[in-house]
């Protein structure tokens, strides 16, 4: 069983249901497979976002158990970021896998493998779930073009204007570094005697 988000994009317009909402309440035991559609819009609905811009495939098979829920997320697509070092937009490549435990029971024995939500739910939100998944691939460190210098190129002329600005601060630094009224300071700052 397969479910497409166009279609569920197309149902949640005249139903009001959740784009991003699995109901495993009447789901038989066994694997269902669902695949979500990630773009731009995702990204709207959640405040202070890093991501706003994506192409991104998501699919997600659900092991149904009679107790509990397992689910392996496969994440593949394309992140808009802006290069750490010269702020220029660049579409990084992420590729993904995770792995979610949902089951039923006591909120308080959650813990980071295992969810736990309250008896008789019977759906789940993962909006929260997906939006963590594609923050958590992306790197660290975003300066595209040493993982692919071919393919990414950084912005000279911000770069250009970056080293100026660093040149300005450091002869700033060095005219505070030769005023005799800081010299007092600088000792203590140095535990200097």
């Amino acid at each position: 069983m397969k479910n497409n988000c166009n279609f569920a994009l197309l149902f949640q317009r005249y139903v009001g249901k959740s784009l991003y909402k699995i109901q495993f309440g009447g789901l038989p035991v066994g694997i269902h497979d669902y695949e979500f559609e990630i773009k731009d819009a995702f990204f709207k609905n959640i405040e202070n976002s890093e991501v706003t811009k994506a192409n991104i495939i998501i699919e997600a098979k659900l092991t149904k158990q009679n107790n509990l829920l397992q689910l392996d997320f496969e994440i593949n697509g394309t992140v808009q970021v802006e290069c750490d070092r010269c702020l220029k937009d660049f579409d990084i490549p992420i590729n993904s896998s995770e792995h979610l435990v949902i089951k039923h029971g006591n909120l308080s024995e959650s813990t980071d493998d295992i969810l736990v939500i309250p008896e008789g739910m019977d759906e789940f939100s993962l909006e929260h779930y997906l939006y963590e998944y594609i923050v958590l691939a992306l790197p660290v460190r975003k300066v595209p073009c040493e993982m692919n210098k071919k393919l990414f190129q950084c912005d000279e002329e911000t770069l250009s204007k970056l080293s100026k600005l660093i040149v300005s601060e450091d002869k700033e630094e060095e005219k505070n570094e030769n005023n005799p009224l800081w010299e007092q300071l600088n000792k203590i700052k140095y535990n200097k005697n």
